[in-house]
């Protein structure tokens, strides 16, 4: 993803190129990562090759460590590490202390896990020499096989049709590749053929899929990269008058959805009448007077916030990762309008909810919102710092040191309506993006450390 040399050389250790290749272990090994079953998800087991995936990640972070042990330690990133490992540990013997059942508990916070094992695989890969470029190529790989994937998985494998598509083949890494896209868009210097397959594959991402709120990471997106854009012209990275040049891919990728819009919707017209039922005819199409996405969200916030007032000491630690809890009685009438009223839904759930931050809160309480909200503040304060310490000579990669911020505006973008760190795929590459910021502030320093004798 780099073309060009940069001036300022971070020598690489003798394991950069061995960590390297495990981060691309790392990467790949839920890289075909899907959604269980119903039937697996109700008894709370993992597939044989779920578990193989485990292994992978296990084994490649075992690897890098033992090759960068010593660099956990180099500041700042040491700090992200420890908070989150901090954070997980009360996590876990919160949930043990309150009696939550530890397959449960061990489930739902094992994407968090992930993503402290990729803060620390980054962290280590920035600080042994590896480009900023080469940490980003294995994710970028894993979020477009896995886009892909979901859906190839979902038609092939657990017979969804058009008519039915929708969170089954959805991939949690659209919203990193949308956050990719404004990046590359707006802050890299020359194009890359990269960006025409990173468009094409988010764009069929969200048209298979029927997601409306995809369309908010693409926003995000725009507007961060924006902003960044004009960060960058502050510090002297970007010229205003470069802007128009850069803004040329923008119409290219955009003609890019365009032609693919029109081509589906000629191969396969059912699509464009299902996006424009989601889009304009939401709830009389379902026998409803409100969103049944609305609704069921609703009704899940409700009914943990009823749980949490009968005993608020609850708001302090929250109820335990795992624990159970329940949608509100009062909307389910309207919800079986949608769904077949003897079907089971909303009476005894435990997964991680379809919000960040009310399951936060639920599973830790104030702690656990505090720490939520930390890890994706310090990300986004952590990349701007990064590329403000570059500012001075930067390099071809310069770009990528905005993409944690652009990221993380992303993933906010989301968490109202979803929670990515339910999704184990979404976690990690959230970690890498918390860990990327080293490898810039590691060049910084040798900015630095090259001046000072001219300064002297």
């Amino acid at each position: 993803m780099s073309e060009r040399h940069d001036p300022v050389e971070v020598p690489a250790t003798a394991a950069a190129p061995w960590v390297e290749k495990l981060l691309w272990v790392f990467m790949m090994s839920f890289a075909f990562d899907y959604r269980a079953s119903q039937a697996r998800e109700a008894t709370g087991g993992a597939g044989f090759d779920q578990l193989i995936f485990l292994a992978l990640a296990i084994f490649s972070t075992a690897g890098i460590l033992f090759l960068g042990w010593r660099h956990l330690l180099v500041r700042p990133g040491a700090w992200f590490i420890l908070f989150w490992g901090c954070f997980l540990a009360f996590m876990a013997s919160n949930a043990l202390l309150q009696g939550v059942a530890p397959g449960r508990a061990i489930r739902i916070i094992l994407p968090l896990c992930l993503c402290l094992a990729a803060m620390m695989n980054a962290h280590i890969a920035g600080c042994v020499g590896v480009k900023a470029s080469r940490i980003v190529a294995p994710v970028f790989t894993a979020a477009c096989i896995n886009v892909i994937w979901r859906i190839f998985h979902g038609f092939v494998f657990k017979e969804v049709t058009l008519e039915t598509a929708r969170v089954e083949v959805q991939s949690s890494a659209n919203n990193w590749i949308a956050a990719w896209i404004g990046c590359a868009l707006l802050l890299r210097k020359r194009f890359h053929w990269t960006l025409l397959v990173a468009t094409g594959v988010l764009f069929i991402g969200i048209f298979v899929t029927i997601t409306r709120s995809l369309l908010f990471p693409v926003m995000a997106s725009a507007l961060a990269s924006g902003l960044c854009f004009l960060l960058g012209t502050r510090w002297g990275i970007f010229r205003p008058a470069d802007l128009p040049m850069r803004l040329m891919p923008v119409g290219a990728a955009a003609a890019l959805a365009i032609g693919g819009i029109v081509l589906a919707a000629l191969v396969e017209p059912l699509l464009i009448e299902r996006w424009n039922e989601r889009l304009f005819h939401h709830a009389s199409d379902r026998n409803t007077t409100e969103d049944i996405s609305y609704l069921t969200r609703r009704a899940e916030a409700d009914g943990i916030f009823e749980i949490l007032n009968r005993e608020p000491v609850h708001y302090l630690h929250g109820r335990g990762i795992g624990a159970s809890y329940y949608w509100h009685p009062k909307y389910m009438p309207a919800i079986h309008l949608v769904y077949p009223p003897d079907e089971e839904i909303g009476d005894d759930v435990w997964f991680a909810g379809h919000s960040t931050w009310t399951y936060s809160l639920f599973s830790g309480g104030v702690i656990g919102l505090l720490a939520h909200v930390t890890l994706i503040g310090g990300v986004m304060a952590a990349s701007l710092g990064a590329a403000r310490a570059n500012a001075s000579d930067p390099g071809p990669d310069q770009w990528l040191a905005f993409l944690p911020f652009i990221a993380a505006c992303c993933l906010l973008s989301e968490t109202l309506t979803s929670n990515p760190f339910d999704e184990r795929l979404a976690s990690m590459i959230f970690g890498v993006m918390a860990g990327l910021s080293q490898s810039f502030l590691v060049r910084a320093s040798w900015i630095h450390a090259r001046l000072r004798p001219t300064l002297s």
